[in-house]
């Protein structure tokens, strides 16, 4: 029921404002280009990818989560972007959720977990790539979490060096350090994914599952804009990836503008999917694609290295 509970407490929680907020992108009176001109692919893992906006999927395990795993495996093929499945970690205790798990996109395991256990799920899921999320605030705060971080670092280290496929190493909603970063890039990973403050709050959501509550942890952590400004100076060395709050074009522009390559969206296709349907959250998807196109014009930007930098802290 964890799984259940965590799409339960995600959407029952009304966050309106972000880090992004504080933010105003470069706005042009006279625009130079025109939608024939713009470019919006971006390139992440060595992989190039049409949109630089993607299903970042917080689902796994279980009836519901995989009817909407699937769900979203349908949109995102309909709507030429990438999806990213939610944490295969049930598929290991449980075999109708391993036959279940969505094959040949990317597999998603803590870093709790043993490095054979995780490279044994590469090959069972043929993925493309692994994302390896770390998320002990989570842990801490989780009824029934991990409190033992002390082998975290040795499996990222181990996996490292034997994964044949891209490693994305992906927080949980409380964003990175410097600290993080620069251990990411010393591993040689293909990307972070800084999922920051101001979207889905983990340590909330396990609040909300426990009777003895610690809120004030659920105030720990780097903003998503936080952690992109942290991440600018090692863009050279690794992909940065945005998730936390993205709820609009907007947000997915101010993210690359910042220095990402992409950005993960959860929350608000989560929401569309589960209250209106698959068809609309095409339309929505859709509708996303030709207005970051639109912004894309306002900021004299062909391509998505050009938004670099075209954007400003608000007094």
């Amino acid at each position: 029921m964890r799984k259940e509970d965590h799409i339960r407490l995600a959407l029952a929680d009304k966050t309106k404002l972000t880090s992004l907020d504080a933010y105003a992108i470069d706005y042009n009176s006279i625009p130079r280009f025109g939608l024939s001109d713009i470019n919006t692919s971006t390139s992440v893992c060595g992989k190039t990818w049409d949109y630089p906006f993607f299903i970042n999927a917080i689902t796994a395990g279980g009836k519901e989560c995989n009817k909407i795993n699937k769900d979203f495996m349908e949109v995102s093929k309909v709507c030429d972007i990438e999806f990213f499945p939610g944490s295969y970690s049930p598929a290991l205790k449980n075999k109708e959720d391993a036959l279940s798990y969505p094959k040949g996109y990317s597999v998603n395991l803590g870093l709790d977990k043993k490095p054979q256990a995780i490279l044994t799920a590469i090959k069972n899921t043929n993925a493309q790539y692994l994302q390896l999320h770390t998320n002990p605030l989570q842990e801490i705060v989780m009824p029934e979490g991990d409190h033992n971080f002390e082998t975290w670092e040795s499996t990222l280290r181990e996996v490292s060096k034997k994964s044949y496929i891209p490693i994305i190493l992906k927080e949980t909603g409380f964003g990175m350090n410097e600290d993080t970063i620069k251990l990411a890039c010393e591993l040689n990973l293909a990307a972070i994914d800084v999922s920051g403050m101001g979207g889905t709050n983990f340590a909330r959501i396990e609040n909300g599952r426990r009777k003895d509550k610690s809120s004030y942890l659920e105030n720990i952590g780097y903003t998503t804009a936080e952690s992109l400004e942290i991440a600018k100076k090692y863009r050279d060395k690794i992909d940065v990836i945005a998730s936390g709050g993205i709820r609009n074009p907007l947000d997915v522009i101010k993210c690359l503008a910042l220095g990402a390559k992409a950005v993960g969206v959860s929350k608000i296709f989560l929401e569309i999917l589960l209250n209106n349907g698959k068809e609309a959250l095409i339309s929505e998807i859709e509708k996303w694609k030709k207005e970051i196109k639109f912004l894309m014009i306002l900021m004299n930007s062909k391509n998505i290295e050009e938004l670099y930098g075209k954007i400003r802290k608000i007094d």
